[in-house]
């Protein structure tokens, strides 16, 4: 999912073992699971993105109102898709009756009925037929747009008409655009320039939908690579490890406004708190840190208040409606990972063992029987 060649200078002695183990993996897929039922959650996807490379990234569903977990629905509500979902998915949404997934090194974003999850259409650029790089996705006002690498010199954003599923615009930013986000007329693009560790981007782009151009370039810090909005409309936005700071822009002014001294991989934002998990990489040193938004302030402890271990947190999302916290771990980046899911005070509720090869992303709907 990651940047390719950062995934290759952090994991490659993992990458070599899977030559003997990805595949063997998922020949077999376990039966649905049960869990812990809960009526006040929001059921979700689950994106495994697989090892790069190996074409075996997997979809998963939790039917969290009746508790059952379901591996590879891709697989088994589309039957006829013989090469299954493809290589390395890095990123998954649902906007309105719809989910997208973004396969980065298939090239391509699956669009699939959200509530069936049978496909609808496979997207590729309309010039070039594959998607380069294809990385994150973000929607406003009935368009997707979806951020490319598309080379080493240049990346780009691409605007999707989400009615006739088709690419309308596209628009150079900076090299290696990750996530992205809008805030009323404006696009906000995090520049990584991950390929030349010697020469980063430093800026988060800013493009005007009404003429889909680059406006402005807001200096933040090297490698960015996520970025999202609280209630307000201000964007936190951190970089690939390079800093231990959550950056603040306010896009009234479209300016740095503050940062905040916090270790951070990722996060989630509900509400005005930010859940924040910070990894070192090559060691199993976590933190897990909460942010009042409000105050910019760090609270004391961390968020997982019961002592509970990962091995390595590699995704994590929160529950829009009863504030249950899933942390997916990706273990080895070998054998399938787990996702946890902890109440919204930080204690473990249940435990999904061996969901597919690094479990990363989720998307929530609540999929129709």
């Amino acid at each position: 999912m990651n940047q390719k060649q950062i995934y290759v200078l952090f994991f490659f002695s993992a990458v070599l073992i899977l030559l003997g183990s990805c595949r063997k993996d998922h020949e077999y897929t376990p039966p649905p699971q049960s869990t812990e039922a809960d009526s006040t959650s929001t059921g979700f996807y689950l994106l495994n993105e697989g090892g790069w490379g190996y074409n075996n990234s997997t979809l998963d569903y939790f039917d969290v109102h009746n508790g059952v977990y379901t591996r590879d629905v891709f697989t088994k509500d589309n039957p006829d898709a013989v090469l299954g979902l493809g290589d390395t998915g890095n990123d998954i949404a649902v906007y309105g009756s719809k989910l997208y997934v973004v396969m980065n090194w298939s090239k391509k974003v699956e669009i699939l009925d959200a509530s069936t999850g049978k496909r609808v259409k496979i997207l590729t650029d309309n010039t070039h037929k594959a998607i380069e790089n294809a990385r994150y996705i973000t929607f406003a006002n009935g368009f997707a747009y979806l951020s490319s690498y598309t080379t080493s010199e240049k990346g780009m954003v691409l605007e999707i008409d989400t009615a006739t599923l088709s690419i309308k615009r596209a628009v150079e930013v900076g090299r290696q655009p990750d996530e992205l986000e809008v805030v009323g007329n404006k696009l906000y693009v995090a520049n990584s320039g991950g390929y030349s560790q010697s020469n980063l981007e430093n800026y988060v782009s800013v493009v005007d939908l009404n003429s889909f151009t680059v406006t402005k370039a807001i200096t933040v810090a090297p490698n960015l690579r996520r970025i999202k909005k609280d209630s307000k409309g201000n964007l936190y936005i951190c970089p690939w490890g390079t800093t231990n700071k959550l950056y603040v822009v306010d896009t009234k002014t479209d300016q740095l406004s503050d940062s905040i001294n916090v270790k951070v991989d990722d996060f989630a934002i509900k509400n005005d708190t930010a859940y924040v998990y910070g990894a070192d990489y090559g060691t199993k040193n976590h933190s897990y840190s909460k942010i009042d938004l409000k105050t910019k302030t760090v609270l004391p402890g961390s968020f997982i208040t019961d002592g509970t271990k990962i091995e390595i947190p590699y995704g994590i999302a929160v529950d829009p409606n009863n504030g249950n916290i899933y942390i997916a771990d990706a273990r080895d980046y070998v054998e399938a990972g787990d996702l946890f899911c902890f109440d919204a005070k930080g204690r473990l509720k249940n435990t999904i063992k061996k969901t597919g090869i690094i479990p990363g992303h989720m998307g929530f709907f609540n999929r129709l029987k």
